[in-house]
């Protein structure tokens, strides 16, 4: 009897095991970290960033070990095609629910590539939603090899973690991809997507070691791809940002800096009206300042004047580079489409409103300097 137990028990135990035997090591799988998209030649073309769990764990261990970053690469003559093409080279299966970034590059923009991606990305059930979404001008082999500093993994730089950054410098805001489906599908909305480029200035170990950072912002609406400006010339839109949290302003006296303010707590609103029939748009924003840096003899007073004028000087400059690439940059038309849809409907042409230069009607700033750092303000 004793034996037939042991017999039994044996069998017992050994039938609970066998439900281990079909599971799948997290190494023997592709983790997609960051996805690319391109088009060259009429054909699509992905790129796959591949990150390495053990890696990171051994480096938050302490254990030194380089960061490799591997790219997988396929084309086809649809967005679908070359992710299967992938899956065609690829010497384990690819494991998509940890996407982190989306990049597209100007010519997949250009060519409606996005919304091969959107239908598929709908139909899959391991794509997520809430994945950062950008753009880049520079080849995108180049933008995914573009290594981490200090042995970083990839999933810590600016092409997986943005927000890091754009906390400590409010410039261009990161997009996630259900904001962009959002404002690709509405009405009346421009697309704010954020582009990369790979810049120089760090080093490791005396050698350069380029890194990536956002640097422009790329503008679609209605489903077309408008054109893109450069950082300095989008500066009026972190102003009207309802995610901006720290951002610093430059008061300069031709080429010499007078004072730069750090300006957080940024509260703004843009309000249209009707004159004569025309849909004009009244923009007041309300922010506090520090003081980190002071070169001149400015009082209070006049540092927060100065400043109200170099702020309303970005929020149109910003404004007429817009209406120069046919760009509604701080989405005016949506504002009128939610605000008052009536007139929207009379005047929209092709779901957009005329906008010109006297479509800002008044634009109202309010500075509170309310700090000078150790140093006391006059």
């Amino acid at each position: 009897m004793k034996l037939i137990r042991c017999i039994l028990v044996t069998t017992l135990l050994s039938l609970l095991l066998t439900g281990c035997w079909g599971a799948r090591e997290i190494e023997h799988m592709i983790y997609v970290n960051t996805l690319g998209v391109d088009y060259v030649n009429n054909k699509v073309v992905v790129y796959i960033q591949m990150v390495n769990f053990s890696g990171i764990a051994k480096k938050e261990s302490g254990q030194a070990q380089e960061q490799k970053t591997n790219i997988g690469k396929a084309e086809g003559d649809s967005f679908d095609t070359a992710i299967f093409n992938l899956y065609a080279s690829s010497p384990q299966r690819i494991v998509w629910s940890n996407v982190k970034t989306i990049v597209f590059s100007e010519s997949a923009l250009k060519n409606s590539v996005i919304n091969q991606v959107l239908d598929v990305w709908d139909r899959y059930y391991e794509f997520r939603y809430t994945v950062w979404t950008m753009a880049t001008k520079e080849p995108m082999d180049k933008v995914l090899n573009t290594a981490s500093i200090s042995n970083l993994s990839a999933i810590y730089s600016q092409l997986n973690n943005p927000i890091r950054t754009y906390e400590q410098n409010s410039i261009i805001a990161p997009l996630y991809l259900y904001k962009f489906i959002w404002k690709w599908k509405e009405k009346g909305e421009t697309v704010l997507l954020p582009y990369l480029e790979i810049v120089s200035g760090w080093t490791d170990n005396k050698k350069p070691s380029p890194n990536i950072s956002m640097s422009g912002i790329c503008f679609l609406d209605n489903h077309k791809f408008r054109g893109c400006l450069e950082s300095k010339d989008i500066l009026g839109i972190r102003w009207v940002e309802k995610k901006t949290i720290r951002t610093p302003l430059i008061l300069k006296d031709e080429k010499t800096v007078k004072a730069l303010m750090v300006m957080n707590k940024i509260k703004s609103s843009i309000r249209p009206k009707l004159i004569h029939g025309k849909p004009v748009f009244d923009i007041k924003v309300s922010m506090q300042a520090t003081l980190p840096e002071l070169n001149t003899s400015f009082h209070k007073s006049k540092l927060e004047m100065q400043a109200i004028k170099e702020i309303k000087n970005q929020i149109m400059e910003t404004y007429l580079k817009g209406l120069d690439m046919d760009v509604d940059v701080y989405g005016l038309s949506g504002i009128l489409y939610r605000k008052i849809p009536n007139a929207w409907h009379n005047l929209s042409t092709k779901d957009r409103i005329p906008l010109d230069q006297s479509s800002i009607d008044q634009i109202d700033i309010k500075v509170n300097l309310i700090s000078g750092g150790i140093s006391k303000m006059k």
